[in-house]
Order: C-alpha cells, then sequence, then structure tokens
C-alpha cells in the first residue's frame, strides 16, 4: 500500500499585536495585578506551508530558520525534570553541550554560548488565550524574542566584556533558539514561522510593538529584559511550519539577529488538522549567544 501523501498546507489561527486600549503606541503588563492595556490578540487567519514538502526547503543559511536531524541523549523524563534544581543542572550541564555543538555545525560559527533553556506543556484550545497569558505557555502570540535593544543588553548580561569587543567591531550576532519535542511528534500548537522577505523595510522599530511587563516571574528564568517584542501583522507575511515534529529532529532559527533580514519572527499557532485527541504538546527550548565572522 502507498504511503499518504502529507498535506503540503494547512489552515490555522495566529495570535498577533492588537493595539493598546488607551491608544497609546507601547504596551504595559503588570504580571502581579493582571493589570494590562493590551488588547487581546488580533486573531489572524493563516494558510501554513509544510517545510517538509518543500524543494528546496529553508536552513537556517539563506533563511534564519530551518529544520535538521538531531537526536538527543536525553530521556523524555530527563527532559521533562529540567523544572526541578537537579534536572535543570542535567539539561545544562548535558544538553547544553549538545545544542552548542549542533548551533557551530549549522551556523559555522566558533562562539556559541547557550544560556537558557523553556520547557512548554499546551493543551489548550484555540480561542482560550488572553493578553495576560502571553508567556504561560508555548505562546500563541506572534514574536522576536528581542529587539536591536534588548538583544543588545541581553548578550552584553551574558557575554560581558567579549561581547562589546566583538559588537564594537561590527561582528554579526544572533539568538538562536533550539526547539524539540519532549516526547512525541507536535500535532498540537506547533511552531510557525513568518517569513518577512516580502514586507518592504521590515524592521524592529516598524513592524514590532513593545511590551513593557513589571513584576515579571520571568526574570528569574530569562533574566531582565525591558520589553516584549509583538509581531503586527502584514498581509506579506507568509507562514511555515513541520508536520508532526519528531523526536529526532529540531528546529533551529534566529529569534534576535542584529541583521534584520535573518530574524524569524515566531508563535506557536491552532492548527485546524489538530486531532480532537491530539496530546498536549511539550517542547523544550535553548536559546544560545551567536557571533558571527
Amino acid at each position: 500500500m502507498a504511503a499518504a501523501a502529507v498535506a503540503s498546507t494547512t489552515t490555522g489561527l495566529m495570535g498577533m499585536w492588537n493595539g493598546t486600549k488607551d491608544g497609546k503606541e507601547d504596551g504595559y503588563i503588570d504580571w502581579a495585578s493582571g493589570s494590562t492595556n493590551v488588547h487581546d490578540p488580533l486573531e489572524v487567519k493563516i494558510k501554513v506551508e509544510d517545510i517538509r514538502t518543500l524543494n528546496p526547503q529553508p536552513d537556517y543559511e539563506h533563511n534564519g530558520y530551518g529544520i535538521v536531524k538531531h537526536k538527543s541523549s536525553l530521556s523524555p523524563e530527563q527532559f521533562l525534570a529540567g523544572n526541578d534544581a537537579e534536572g535543570k543542572k542535567y539539561i545544562e550541564d548535558v544538553y547544553f553541550k549538545e545544542v552548542a555543538e549542533l548551533v557551530k555545525q549549522i551556523t559555522g560559527s566558533d562562539i556559541v554560548v547557550p544560556y537558557v533553556f523553556r520547557i512548554r506543556q499546551n493543551s489548550m484550545k484555540a480561542g482560550e488565550f488572553a493578553a495576560n497569558k502571553l508567556s504561560h505557555a508555548a505562546l500563541p502570540v506572534a514574536h522576536v524574542d528581542r529587539d536591536a535593544v534588548t538583544g543588545e543588553d541581553g548578550v552584553r548580561e551574558i557575554l560581558g566584556d567579549t561581547a562589546e569587543e566583538l559588537i564594537r567591531a561590527g561582528k554579526r550576532y544572533a539568538q538562536v533558539n533550539v526547539w524539540r519535542t519532549i516526547d512525541q511528534p507536535i500535532q498540537k500548537w506547533p511552531l510557525c514561522f513568518i517569513n518577512h522577505a516580502a514586507v518592504p523595510g521590515w524592521s524592529y522599530d516598524t513592524h514590532l510593538a513593545r511590551v513593557y511587563p513589571s513584576n515579571d516571574p520571568r526574570i528569574a528564568i530569562r533574566g531582565e529584559k525591558k520589553h516584549d517584542s509583538v509581531v503586527k501583522y502584514h498581509p506579506a507575511y507568509k507562514y511555515y511550519y513541520v508536520s508532526k515534529l519528531d523526536l529526532d529532529e529540531a528546529l533551529v532559527f534566529s529569534s534576535f539577529d542584529s541583521d534584520v533580514t535573518k530574524v524569524c519572527p515566531h508563535g506557536a499557532f491552532w492548527d485546524d488538522a489538530s486531532p480532537n485527541d491530539a496530546p498536549t504538546r511539550r517542547s523544550i527550548e535553548v536559546r544560545c549567544w551567536v557571533f558571527f565572522d
């Protein structure tokens, strides 16, 4: 019997910037009280191409995102233990080394510093997210992890004087993420990449909105960050994902890049093709600072 054909596209829903209640350009969220001036996300209906069916496939070098074969030595149980102190240390000691080697191979860079990881579990249904839940689960709001301001702040925080010297020398640098499933193929809330190459003059300043947090519990995980960067909708965006990302695969992409043409806005999206009984999405993402020659 012939293998079933893989659909080349799917449809779904993705959250994007929807303005503020008070008409101000920037948003704010007080994580302690839940107070915010940010409207619930704009629900954008999207058509998403499956990277598996493209020839040639997008890759990190040319597009800033792509899928690679990569099998980790860690078991699902070891990944899921990462929320405990002992499990966290094991991921940082063992998995960070695996990620660093992978990113060096993909980027060709000798300076690769994994510095933080996030484990997310998402069983929500479409429509169950709101502005004050931007980071409680897989992010159903399109974003970049850092922009020109928070990117420079972040790399200096981790690499100190080394970052200062390399930035002064004009070196390109990026935050490169390695994203994978933990225990089974992704069938709910897959990660979506937004290609902005067809948008004239796309930049951090013009096509992202800033949301300033206070009493932010995420500081303990990722360090200080002045603001979050949420994607503004543009009709020229093109959307890509990988169907049923498996345990021996990983997504590698620039969540910030000093070369703005290479940064990859992204976020989880609701896939209309998700089975009603699709399992909870469990994923781990490691973020690395990378400098290029």
